[in-house]
């Protein structure tokens, strides 16, 4: 048995707000750190957020308007 692929794709409303997010803790800090990726499938589409630990910041990534 294969083992399990999990692979996720921003949309482009994703991508760019994560771009922004991502602008400004460089900015901050100097670099993006370790970030942690969470989704959640909820039966209608799925929550997305991504932690940085460097920022003690999570942003919400989920597009409910995509569901």
């Amino acid at each position: 048995m294969a083992n399990k692929k999990i692979e996720i794709e921003l949309n482009d409303k994703e991508q760019a707000k994560y771009e922004e997010w991502i602008g400004h803790i460089k900015a901050l800090y100097g670099e993006v750190g370790l970030l942690t990726w969470k989704y959640t499938p909820n039966g209608i589409g799925m929550e997305l957020s991504v932690f940085s630990h460097l920022a003690k910041a999570e942003l919400d990534l989920t597009d409910v308007e995509s569901w």
